[in-house]
């Protein structure tokens, strides 16, 4: 089903528009500290050219482990300063800064989901004809999934998710075009586990899809298949493991040491699950009996999918499941017919059907098993199902849209809702705190200069100020002493200007004078959401604070920066 180039020239320019409208709407800033690090190291890579970051603060002596705290996106290796964020999409990144500046963080990302767009829409005209249908799928991609969220976050999910949809569209190309080359379904599982080097949290998708594939390959005997796509995903493990082994020293690295405990399984549900899926296979085996009564037949088919819906609705946070449903409604078709699609699995039939559905529901499971889940982290899990249910949709379009017409209002109206939900998500939280944080970034340049040091107490607030690394000296006091240390080593090297920035200055900063108002700053913290009792509603500060370090007394010379 190939498009002309009509269609083709229609498609990249609707894109290139919906590009433009996103990149005219996101407001400039970063959202996260982890993103502030992501910043350091673009920026690193675009100057230097190197791993390693070029603090500013060995040339006044310091060394990596007073910037490099415990908890932090900084580590100290080999008395180096290091980001512990994966440096690929920095990397990538890095080539647009001379271009765009600091403009690349908000281009960037929305190149990766426009390109991710494009290549899903190649993907569906693998398996459908271009119609209403066509643009409605990739209109509830761009808009009806939280996918939306990825064009507005400086992250590395972005790439990752392009890099996924070109893992599934080599896989449709194996199995929808006559003229296929073997090396394809290699090719889409070694895309497919490169994700996860890109953004470490799609790691539970893509092992979902390499277990589904594997479960399906192995039911329909399908050897040749099996031994190709294993053979991709054990390169792009090797590629992993050197990944981890060379940037951190062994696995799992230090980013996924971070990650991994957020993401703890908890016993009991996998237990409770585990009942479920052996309880699932029963009732859909017991329904192939041929001496079963019609209606019997499909009660005992329809069981499982009820049996699946219940357990993980019940099983999970349900916090966690009515935000998925808030922002993604869709994935609801990924159970849609489940009993006849395994039956034809069985059949050694619609093999691609039953990869997409099989990843959709296992990865639906691995977030729901989470010990501790929040919102955050359970979407960043199930972020990744969006292109397989997409791609579903379109593989399954005559069973699901053709025989039922009412599905185009369901699907329209899902992804209506959808739309609305996420687009409330960007503006109420992701551009909420992109202008808090351009505000706080330009008021430390305003009142500090370059070459100043800037002690932090948090390594948080720290990471924030990414924009600003390279042009100040940032230290981190987590330690007892660290600022009584710090500002002797400053005086000795003749610096003058140095800052306390702290929301506590009576806990952390030694000596602090509150009177001495000449020297000291404010700026208001986000105010907290929700209800709030107790006076704890007043507004809330952090203090940049002038600190002497009494250079200019034991010199009488001191210089104000490097």
């Amino acid at each position: 089903m190939q498009p002309r180039t009509g269609e083709i020239i229609f498609l990249c320019a609707a894109l290139a528009a919906i590009a433009g409208l996103y990149f005219a709407m996101a407001p400039p800033g970063l959202a996260s500290n982890e993103e502030g690090v992501r910043y350091v190291q673009m920026k690193n890579f675009a100057r230097n050219g190197s791993l390693e970051i070029a603090w500013p603060g060995y040339g006044l002596g310091f060394e990596a482990k007073d910037l490099a705290g415990q908890g932090g996106f900084f580590e100290s290796r080999g008395g180096r300063l290091y980001a512990v964020a994966p440096p690929l999409f920095p990397w990538v990144a890095s080539l647009f800064d001379p271009f765009l500046g600091d403009r690349t963080v908000d281009f960037v990302p929305i190149l990766f989901m426009v390109l991710s767009a494009l290549v899903l829409g190649a993907t569906l005209d693998r398996v459908m004809q271009r119609g209403a249908l066509y643009y409605l799928l990739l209109a509830a991609f761009l808009g009806g999934s939280p996918a939306l969220l990825l064009a507005f976050n400086f992250s590395g999910q972005s790439l990752a998710l392009a890099l996924l949809v070109s893992g599934l569209f080599l896989l449709v190309r194996h199995f929808r075009e006559e003229n296929h080359h073997p090396a394809q379904l290699a090719g889409a599982a070694f895309l497919a586990g490169s994700a996860v080097l890109a953004g470490p949290e799609f790691l539970f998708a893509v092992v979902s899809f390499l277990i589904a594939a594997g479960v399906v390959f192995s039911i329909q005997k399908r050897w040749r298949d099996l031994a190709l796509f294993a053979a991709g995903a054990g390169l792009a493990l090797a590629v992993m493991v050197l990944h981890e082994s060379v940037l951190h020293g062994g696995v799992p690295g230090s980013y996924l040491e971070m990650m991994l405990p957020y993401y703890a399984f908890s016993g009991i549900r996998c237990a409770l699950f585990a009942g479920c899926v052996i309880a699932s296979l029963a009732l859909f085996a017991a329904s192939r009996r041929e001496n079963m009564t019609p209606g019997l037949r499909a009660i005992f088919a329809v069981l499982p999918v009820v049996l699946l819906l219940v357990t993980v609705s019940l099983t999970a946070a349900r916090i966690t499941v009515s935000h998925l449903m808030a922002v993604f409604p869709a994935v609801l078709f990924g159970f849609y017919g489940l009993p006849e699609r395994m039956g034809r699995m069985m059949k050694k039939e619609d093999t691609l059907e039953a990869i997409l559905a099989g990843t959709v529901i296992l990865c639906l499971i691995l977030g729901a098993v989470i010990q501790r889940p929040d919102l955050k982290r359970v979407l960043a899990v199930w972020l990744p199902l969006v292109p397989f249910v997409i791609l579903l949709l379109g593989a399954e379009h005559r069973r699901i849209f053709d025989d039922s017409r009412g599905m185009y209002v369901v699907l329209l109206f899902f992804s209506g809702v959808a739309l609305l939900n996420n687009l409330q998500e960007v503006r109420s939280n992701l551009w909420t705190y992109k202008d808090y944080n351009a505000r706080r970034i330009e008021f430390l340049r305003q009142h500090t200069s370059s070459g100043d040091a800037v002690l932090f107490y948090d390594g948080a607030s720290m990471e924030h100020a990414g924009p600003l690394f390279f042009e100040r000296v940032f230290l981190v006091a987590a330690r007892p002493g660290d600022q009584e240390g710090y500002t002797r080593r400053l005086a000795e090297r003749g610096i003058v200007r140095a800052h306390a920035w702290s929301n506590d200055p009576f806990r952390d900063v030694r000596g602090f004078d509150p009177y001495a108002h000449e020297s000291m700053r404010q700026f208001p913290m986000l105010p907290r959401r929700g209800s709030c009792c107790g006076g704890t509603c007043r507004e809330r500060y952090f203090y940049l604070i002038r600190l002497d370090t009494g250079a200019d007394r034991s010199s009488g010379n001191g210089r104000g920066g490097l």
